[in-house]
């Protein structure tokens, strides 16, 4: 389900961006996240002060998380999107994996496979492909 979701959100991003600008789209985009999170609440199926177990240091993290994905990666994706064509930046964009790959070698000391080199070159390759 997660894939489909996420296929689909560029094709709706894209239709929007015709008639919006890259902020707007972030910002109509942060707030019906925000709503659904609050609608969900009440059904999800731990109770809800339990379900918050944060620490300091994982709230600032979150934090550095969210102005990274959701807010700066957002809006340049949105830029781009609405610049070029889906079928080109949606492939670009989906090299994030490679930096987090490359970053967790680096700041959190993971191992760096042949398979995850394999895996690294077929990104490359495909996005090669792809554009």
């Amino acid at each position: 389900m997660t894939v489909l979701f996420w296929g689909l959100a560029p094709i709706f991003d894209k239709f929007a961006l015709r008639e919006a600008s890259s902020f707007g789209g972030l910002l109509i985009r942060t707030l019906a996240v925000v709503l659904g999170l609050i609608l969900v609440l009440p059904f999800f199926k731990y109770k809800y002060p339990s379900s918050l177990k944060l620490n300091p240091s994982s709230v600032l993290f979150f934090i550095l998380s969210g102005l990274c994905a959701g807010l700066l990666g957002m809006f340049t994706y949105y830029a781009a999107l609405k610049r070029l064509p889906a079928s080109v930046v949606v492939p670009l964009c989906s090299v994030y994996p490679l930096v987090s790959a490359l970053l967790a070698t680096v700041v959190l000391k993971e191992e760096f496979s042949i398979l995850r080199v394999t895996g690294v070159v077929l990104i490359i390759l495909g996005v090669w492909l792809v554009k």
